[in-house]
């Protein structure tokens, strides 16, 4: 009975000593992304990315028009969450949904901006783990709201 008692604490202590999308992004701050108070915050995961291989957590954000997406994906090393995010933002992927990627600095190991027609996110890696924070329902184009997102995905990135 001790061993199971001990186990069990030692699963609880491994479980909440990460950070999940939930947890990178207080209310408040999500509903300044959205310009509305948060209506539904809904958490999900872990599970497996079926694209990507890693484990996926994921935290979507609703206000009165817009939706606010965290997710984390954790890999199993640097190495591969660097080749499975490059992989995911080649030209030849963003074709199909008409988005664009640019690398920018200063958020984790790298990062990058992806813009589409309909939303803006940031993409950062920082060790075995890739952070992406997209916005979308905008009423004005989404570069509109790159610097409030990119401040938001900083604090965020913080926290991993």
């Amino acid at each position: 009975m001790l061993t199971i008692l001990a186990y069990s604490l030692a699963l609880a202590a491994i479980g909440t000593s990460r950070a999940g999308p939930c947890d990178l992004l207080d209310r408040s701050a999500a509903s300044a992304l959205l310009g509305a108070p948060v209506s539904k915050m809904d958490p999900s995961g872990p599970e497996p990315d079926e694209e990507t291989g890693a484990t996926r957590t994921t935290c979507a954000y609703q206000g009165a028009q817009r939706l606010l997406v965290v997710i984390r994906l954790d890999f199993p090393n640097a190495t591969a969450a660097r080749e499975a995010t490059t992989a995911q933002l080649q030209p030849d992927q963003l074709s199909e949904t008409d988005a664009t990627a640019k690398e920018v600095s200063g958020l984790g190991d790298k990062a990058y901006l992806v813009n589409t027609p309909k939303a803006v996110q940031y993409v950062v890696v920082k060790g075995p783990t890739v952070l992406s924070l997209m916005l979308g329902g905008m009423p004005n184009p989404p570069p509109t709201y790159e610097s409030q997102l990119r401040a938001a995905t900083a604090a965020a990135a913080k926290k991993l």
